[in-house]
């Protein structure tokens, strides 16, 4: 952990400041090793002070105060929140810049970058050309440590000004929230902005932590974990981390946007759907129970592409780690309904899906994609949440996951951020020139992080108005082309 945290001394406390221990998935590497920026560009002239003051009027309300809150080490090295009693001009809610580059964005040597979709599945531009409207100029996100030794809150917001468009940047250290938790805050937000204050309901109480069960082990563990015998042992944790954790820690790493049009993935999903229904109906089982979600096929297509562009073995184990929130599984019992209290936090597990290469050569896009949602059930229940993190707390390894699989297989991993909406937000009241009843949504979104950048961890943002889909990654440096020249034959396949 000591390789985030640098050695300056964190600020003195302050008198007053409420003080509050890390959460149970606050206090993992996994997070704290992260500062996250997502950006949101509009295609409008926006009022940076509207933004500004409807973001610190949601982080002034009861209850959401933690997330003007800092992060301090105490006298003996655990890190605390410290939240002001009061929000004041010397210490406020939120960190905030705004940058008028007085120029189109096409004039601006990294907003003249920012991708536009394309007619077939592209990889396009880099996201971290855009690193410069993200962070402060110059600056490169070095984790938890950035915010240990000053007195910055722990959410930020950067406006960029252009005359055409405005690139609007929400920035926060990932001890904040998850991609779930940052739906709360947009949607909170964007009501601020609307005037709809009354509208947003009080986060779940941050002063215990409700997922506290699972770090102490408190409560019995109903079941084995359906995939206990696929655990790595110690031998191949260290062949696994070999392989892995160099591509993760010592490779050179490029950052690549893809887009999915829907004329291509609306395809793909309705001949899985109607391949699974015909499968159906030949074993007598009823069609209407045949499932699948977008975010499926994209997932289960996004893992073939990887397999197919790598030139694996057939024999060779794919895993793929597909986070998921653990709010709707413990709603009810470890925090209230989400409608009433959200949880503005962290609280995240993950579905493991254990594949063979040659499966995915060789079967349909459809049997993939059921895969990933039969991963998703089985090992999104409370119960299947409970042996998981009972797992990671009698763990040998010490590692904040547990690793299933074998030591030579490819770790593929997504984070979902559809459900967060960012591409239905609407910030039309924030518009220096009223356009009436049309709304104000982004038409790009993409996320910068650092320094924990994993190879083939995949960000998927959800899709435009438009219907594109969006996502990204960081792939070993040179695999980039390989990938599209699949996604060239794919297309040509179709």
């Amino acid at each position: 952990m000591n390789l985030f945290f640098g050695g300056k001394p964190s600020p003195a406390p302050v008198l007053g400041d409420q003080i509050i221990p890390l959460h149970f998935f606050e206090n993992s590497p996994l997070v704290q090793g992260n500062n996250m920026a997502v950006s949101l560009v509009f295609d409008d002239v926006l009022d940076p002070e509207k933004l500004r003051g409807s973001l610190e009027g949601l982080v002034k309300r009861e209850g959401w105060q933690r997330l003007g809150g800092r992060l301090r080490k105490n006298a003996v090295g655990k890190i605390e929140w410290h939240i002001p009693a009061e929000f004041t001009a010397e210490r406020p809610a939120i960190a905030f810049a705004h940058v008028d580059h007085g120029m189109p964005a096409a004039s601006h040597p990294a907003a003249s970058k920012i991708p536009r979709p394309s007619s077939k599945p592209a990889v396009l531009g880099d996201p971290d050309d855009l690193a410069d409207l993200a962070w402060e100029t110059g600056y490169r996100p070095g984790g938890i440590s950035d915010y240990l030794t000053s007195d910055r809150p722990v959410l930020g917001l950067r406006v960029n000004s252009f005359t055409d468009k405005t690139v609007v940047v929400l920035q926060w250290q990932h001890v904040a929230f998850d991609a779930l938790g940052m739906q709360y805050v947009v949607e909170g937000w964007s009501s601020m902005l609307w005037g709809k204050a009354d509208a947003i309901p009080t986060p779940c109480g941050f002063d215990t932590d409700p997922f506290d069960a699972l770090a102490q082990g408190s409560r019995p563990v109903t079941e084995q974990h359906v995939l206990a015998d696929k655990r790595v042992g110690l031998g191949g944790m260290l062949q696994w981390g070999l392989g892995y954790g160099v591509d993760m820690l010592v490779r050179a790493k490029e950052n690549r946007m893809v887009c999915v049009p829907e004329t291509y993935w609306r395809m793909q999903f309705d001949k899985a759907l109607e391949e699974l229904r015909a499968e159906a109906i030949e074993k007598g089982e009823d069609i209407a129970k045949v499932f699948l979600t977008e975010n499926d096929i994209l997932t289960a297509w996004i893992i073939r592409c990887i397999v197919a562009s790598m030139d694996m073995s057939s024999d060779r184990t794919v895993a793929a780690s597909i986070a998921m929130s653990l709010r709707k599984a413990f709603e009810g019992d470890l925090i209230p309904p989400s409608a009433e209290h959200p949880y503005v936090g962290n609280a995240y597990g993950w579905a493991n899906v254990l594949i063979k290469a040659g499966d995915i050569f060789s079967r349909p896009l459809s049997w993939l994609a059921c895969q990933v949602r039969r991963a998703i059930n089985e090992q999104g229940t409370k119960a299947q949440h409970e042996a998981y993190h009972n797992m990671v707390r009698t763990s040998y390894s010490g590692l904040p996951v547990i690793i299933f699989g074998d030591g030579t297989m490819a770790q593929i991993g997504f984070s979902n951020w559809s459900k967060a909406g960012l591409f239905n937000l609407d910030f039309a009241p924030a518009r220096k020139v009223s356009k009436g009843d049309v709304p104000c949504r982004p038409s790009y979104v993409q996320e910068n992080h650092g320094p924990i950048k994993p190879a083939d961890g995949w960000f998927i943002f959800g899709k435009d108005d438009k219907g594109n889909y969006w996502s990204s990654s960081y792939k070993v440096k040179g695999q980039w082309a390989k990938f599209q020249e699949q996604l060239d034959n794919d297309f040509k396949d179709a």
